[in-house]
């Protein structure tokens, strides 16, 4: 089925996992970072101090993420959107009349677990249940809603700031997503006709019980097969973005250049997620799993080998390219090896996995540089760091297949001795 004959035969719920992934942007780092300068004036804050606190933040709220992702499994989808829904508002509410520098950490937990937390998880999962055929591009339409939300809400909210101010515009904020997502789900959802596709004998999932804990999951070998791709991309991929401008200046490049940059990312991200749905449903997630990661080695390397401004261009470009497959290809392939009964329990491990490495990122580049390291350092940590993991990707790969291919090596290599004329004593 492509891509047109896809899309109109499931619109309703597609819509749904897009919106879902764009409201996301809500709770996302790009976002709030609009409103720091302000939040530093308003309470009189350093730099340091409020890093702090969004620090803490994402951290409590990856560490509470599981405990409250897993109930997706067993309440209803609408409800359980409701929820997410409230807390969203509740912390944007809180961020709009708070006037004690206190109250901060607990609004930046509210907008980080609801937005960037449960949206994403919310959406993904939704389609990872609720799609069999089709489920990569399912995951795929509805991740396009990340780069949609990069595109469109800072330019929205910059403009309410300027407008109404930025505590008005946070209410304003509220009022959008208030108005958006339950009347959404009350038109056009239909938890009726939403029936949870379990594959009859998922890969690699035998060994798990329909009931399985969080714990049983995390000390399993598929876990920690998936949870180091899923780290040091989020991880990467923040610290660097979080960094950008620095290393703007370091390379001797100008901020508008990096703009420019970013919008090739965007691009290349969304053309990349919507070419992953459709090779993983022809070919599986798992096929494509230890390399996805390479574009991003060689976009780390290109930056750090050249300074020409127009490397900027390979360098987001290849980066996107990975962050696009990587997020289809991994939430594919949580349903491959875990199968569906219980994905919302699954997907909330890995989505806390994923608000951690946002949170230690940033951090932990910023403590390399604050050592008086030059970027070059962290370019080459992260290529070694990144090296490991692709190495280590390779171990999805069943051991029959590295037999089979050994066997068939050697096979190629006694027939090419059979007719090598310089070589008779074959």
């Amino acid at each position: 089925m492509n891509y047109l004959n896809f899309v109109l035969e499931n619109k309703k719920l597609l819509a749904f996992g897009l919106l879902m992934t764009c409201l996301s942007g809500y709770g996302q780092t790009y976002l709030l970072a609009l409103y720091v300068p302000y939040l530093i004036e308003e309470f009189t804050l350093q730099n340091a101090q409020i890093s702090v606190y969004y620090m803490v933040a994402t951290i409590a709220s990856a560490l509470i993420l599981p405990q409250i992702g897993k109930y997706i499994d067993k309440i209803s989808l609408v409800k359980y959107t409701l929820m997410a829904t409230v807390i969203f508002i509740l912390a944007m509410v809180l961020m709009s009349f708070n006037q004690y520098w206190y109250f901060l950490p607990l609004a930046f937990f509210g907008l980080r677990i609801a937005g960037q937390g449960l949206f994403s998880h919310i959406a993904i999962t939704s389609m990872s249940k609720y799609f069999q055929k089709g489920r990569g591009k399912a995951i795929s339409l509805a991740s396009l809603g990340h780069p949609f939300g990069q595109a469109a809400l800072p330019i929205m909210v910059v403009g309410l700031i300027n407008l109404f101010g930025w505590r008005e515009s946070l209410l304003v904020n509220a009022l959008i997503v208030l108005a958006i997502v339950p009347l959404y789900l009350y038109f056009f959802i239909d938890e009726k006709k939403l029936v949870v596709h379990e594959e009859a004998s998922p890969t690699d999932s035998s060994s798990f019980k329909k009931e399985v804990s969080q714990w049983e999951i995390m000390k399993s070998r598929t876990f920690w097969l998936l949870a180091p791709n899923l780290f040091v991309l989020s991880f990467t991929v923040t610290g660097l973005f979080f960094y950008q401008f620095a290393i703007a200046e370091f390379k001797g490049w100008t901020l508008e250049w990096m703009a420019v940059g970013l919008t090739f990312y965007a691009i290349s991200g969304s053309l990349a997620i919507l070419f992953a749905g459709p090779l993983i449903d022809k070919y599986t997630a798992r096929k494509f799993f230890p390399f996805y990661l390479i574009p991003f080695l060689l976009a780390i390397l290109f930056i750090w080998i050249f300074s020409d401004p127009l490397v900027i261009f390979p360098y987001m470009i290849l980066m996107g390219a990975s962050a696009g497959f990587g997020n289809a290809i991994v939430s594919a392939l949580q349903v491959e090896l875990f199968g569906a009964g219980f994905i919302g329990k699954v997907r909330s491990i890995f989505a806390s996995v994923m608000v951690l490495s946002s949170a230690v990122g940033p951090a932990i580049y910023g403590v390399v540089v604050d050592a008086g390291f030059s970027f070059d350092v962290v370019f080459i940590g992260s290529l070694l760091l990144m090296f490991l993991i692709i190495v280590l990707s390779f171990r999805i790969v069943p051991n029959y297949t590295y037999a089979k291919m050994k066997y068939k090596y050697k096979r190629r290599h006694r027939r090419f001795d059979f007719f090598n004329i310089f070589n008779l004593r074959h």
